[in-house]
């Protein structure tokens, strides 16, 4: 990691720092943040979001450039072998189109295209699949905007035939001593099942000049996997967190449980938050995916709680290098699919997230549509991806209602 980097660290935790010695000073006098106190905690925690979304921006950066050089750094050696890779067809596809590839590219490239219509439940049909090495620039996008697939447990499937799932809640039965002769007692398990299908996620068109096409220096890879990426991503969050279930994946707080119930629609305390971390069972808070899950606004509103004048350590403390910021010591990720505080909205979850399965099916498939604008000396793209989500088990995730 950068010296730059690490200065930027070492001043968000600094304002964190000053931010949770202002509320602890208002508890240690028994009163809340005074008007002037609000407008200066509030500031700082907007640089601290700020200095966060730097470090993000330049460590994504850093990763880039690594990547670049490796590949430049592997063209090299490979220079008298003159092999043709997949990835190198696709982008000659991409940036020319079909009618430029040689007879050895055009097979390899017939190689990731399927043979029909794209309909639901019939696999690999449609446009071309997208390469391994390009399909991970484009899910790290992915991930990156899509806090909720990042926790969860992901299956990949060729296909996207129904997928039953078996989920089951044994937390509640315990082994035991068996007496010598003694029968034994049957303590069955109860299995249900999850579904899950294959939804059609489309990033809708990108479309890219001529002009641009031509010139070389665009990385028109990195272009189209974060443009196309980062559209799906947001689509696919906003469902993994709140979605019905029906006609699209369940989300997390529709298949989840309400664990506490806020004594205001406008506010939460810090006891209310303690008390939905201890509303799962330790079972799933001992898992490495447990976590808590709230959106910008909440967090802000978080950080500024005190337990009380009896103890006033700060209940949220700042992540460090690279390591996610904390609440009570439970690691937190901010999702903005997620609702504000207001009148009887879910607020704040709380689960181990590895319960919360994603299904993908078929990989992400791109279409280049060279006709559809030309008259503008415009190329178009689109990608579309086959996902579906439930959750396992609804006590693994529990929320905040608010009253």
């Amino acid at each position: 990691m950068n010296n730059s980097s690490n200065d930027m660290r070492q001043k968000r935790a600094a304002l964190i720092d000053q931010m949770n010695g202002m509320v602890t000073v208002a508890t240690t006098e028994g009163r809340s943040l005074n008007t002037e106190e609000n407008s200066t905690f509030d500031n700082m925690d907007k640089d601290v979001q700020g200095l966060k979304a730097d470090i993000d921006r330049l460590e994504r950066s850093e990763n880039l450039k690594r990547e670049m050089a490796n590949n430049n750094e592997a063209k090299a050696e490979r220079k008298e072998v003159a092999k043709v890779e997949s990835r190198q067809v696709y982008s000659k596809f991409l940036r020319h189109g079909a009618s430029a590839l040689n007879n050895e590219e055009s097979s390899m490239l017939a190689e990731m295209r399927g043979t029909g219509t794209q309909v639901v439940g019939t696999d690999s049909l449609g446009g071309y699949t997208v390469p391994e090495d390009f399909s991970n620039v484009l899910d790290i996008a992915t991930l990156f905007k899509g806090e909720v697939e990042s926790l969860s447990q992901v299956i990949n499937t060729a296909g996207g035939a129904t997928l039953p799932y078996p989920k089951v809640d044994d937390t509640s039965v315990t082994g035991s001593i068996l007496a010598e002769a003694a029968t034994m007692a049957v303590s069955d398990q109860t299995f249900g099942v999850l579904n899950l299908g294959a939804y059609n996620y489309t990033s809708g068109i990108v479309k890219v000049s001529h002009q641009l096409l031509q010139d070389s220096a665009f990385n028109l890879d990195v272009y189209l996997a974060e443009s196309l990426g980062n559209r799906i991503a947001r689509a696919q969050n906003a469902h993994y967190t709140t979605g019905t279930g029906s006609s699209q994946p369940q989300g997390f707080i529709t298949g989840g449980t309400s664990g506490v119930t806020a004594a205001s629609a406008t506010a939460v305390t810090a006891q209310e938050v303690l008390e939905l971390i201890h509303s799962v069972d330790k079972s799933y808070r001992n898992s490495a995916s447990f976590c808590i899950m709230a959106n910008d606004n909440t967090v802000a509103a978080l950080r500024k709680l005190g337990i009380g004048s009896s103890n006033d350590y700060p209940i949220f403390t700042p992540g460090l290098n690279g390591s996610p910021d904390r609440i009570f010591g439970t690691q937190i990720y901010i999702n903005n699919d997620m609702a504000d505080i207001a009148t009887g909205s879910k607020s704040i979850a709380a689960g181990d997230f590895s319960k919360f399965v994603v299904r993908n099916a078929g990989g992400i498939q791109m279409l280049r549509l060279t006709e559809r604008y030309a008259d503008n000396l415009e190329t178009a793209y689109l990608a579309y991806k086959r996902s579906d989500a439930g959750v396992l088990n609804s006590a693994a995730i529990k929320f905040i209602t608010q009253a």
